[in-house]
């Protein structure tokens, strides 16, 4: 086992090397002079001022050089310095790091859960109302834009109804409560599609399962069915939604950006979002490397649950 965690972190260098190369390349030759939007509201400014401005965020240097600076500064543990929050990256990033993974985190539970649940009763009494439930959520969940239903949300829970806050994370009351009622809205918008993904894939594993010969075998030996589905049907038909929820956790952090600017919460994806628009690129490349290193952790314990759901599956 321990050689195989080692073998999959040094796989994963590469990746998370070749994702550094092509965003570098993408964002540098994207429209827009960070020079320009840095100045932007000095007054008069000078083409010599403009180039002490280049010179000073590194950008007078040539493409190739600027990117070997680049990987030389990650290699030492220095993502590089924030030309808009004039602080060093891994603080900006340090400061926010924290509430994404929450709100991911919590996304990712409620839509397990939920999904899970929803898509074992809809197998286990197909074509009930059940099973027609299961089928409206992943319709509804599969359909509704992210960033439209977040308004639905904040209308409806903060707006008409005023039981919920729209935004934001709480300032002066820090308790567990205030957290939560802050935190309902962004992750119900979040888990929305992913509940919906986990719920039919499920449904769809649970049906082709509970019709094989070894579960026929376990009713006929009397098993209570609740045994039958929970022990035996579940765990063989998990994994593929193990492996769902896995792939899916990146486009979880994509779907936090659009989340996390709708409802003002201060997180990577809004980071994310607003560095995008201020050019400011080493913000932009060290939220990069901190998500594509949370996707190569989040696959390697994916695989290491497979162990644990399938006793067939060892890894040397």
């Amino acid at each position: 086992m321990t050689a195989y965690i080692v073998r999959r972190i040094a796989g994963a260098f590469p990746v998370v090397l070749l994702v550094l190369v092509l965003n570098f390349i993408i964002l540098h030759l994207a429209p827009g002079d960070p020079v320009f939007i840095f100045i932007q509201g000095g007054g008069e400014v000078t083409e010599e001022y403009v180039q002490e401005i280049r010179a000073r965020l590194g950008l007078d240097k040539p493409l190739g050089e600027q990117f070997f600076i680049f990987i030389g500064n990650v290699f030492r543990g220095n993502l590089g310095f924030s030309h808009f929050y004039q602080q060093p990256v891994l603080r900006v990033i340090a400061e926010r790091v924290g509430r994404t993974f929450l709100l991911v985190g919590l996304a990712i539970f409620l839509a397990a859960f939920l999904g899970i649940t929803l898509g074992v009763l809809a197998a286990s009494y197909p074509y009930t109302p059940i099973d027609y439930a299961n089928t409206v959520v992943a319709v509804f969940g599969y359909s509704i834009p992210t960033f439209w239903f977040g308004q639905l949300l904040i209308l409806v829970f903060g707006v008409f109804l005023r039981v919920l806050p729209v935004g934001g994370v709480p300032i002066i009351d820090r308790s567990l409560s205030a957290w939560a009622s802050h935190l309902v809205l962004p992750v119900t918008c979040l888990s929305v599609y992913q509940l919906a993904l986990i719920a039919r894939l499920t449904r769809a594993n649970m049906r082709e399962v509970l019709n094989m010969d070894y579960i026929v075998m376990a009713r006929a030996k009397g098993l209570r069915e609740r045994t039958v589905i929970m022990k035996h049907a579940l765990r063989n038909a998990s994994l593929p939604v193990v492996t769902a929820i896995g792939l899916n956790f990146a486009s979880l952090l994509t779907g936090a950006v659009v989340t996390e600017t709708v409802f003002g919460w201060p997180g990577l994806g809004r980071l994310m979002f607003e560095s995008l628009y201020r050019r400011d690129y080493p913000v932009l490349l060290g939220l990069l490397i901190v998500m594509s290193l949370g996707v190569v952790v989040i696959n390697l314990l994916v695989d290491l649950l497979y162990a644990f759901l399938d006793p067939r599956i060892h890894y040397d």
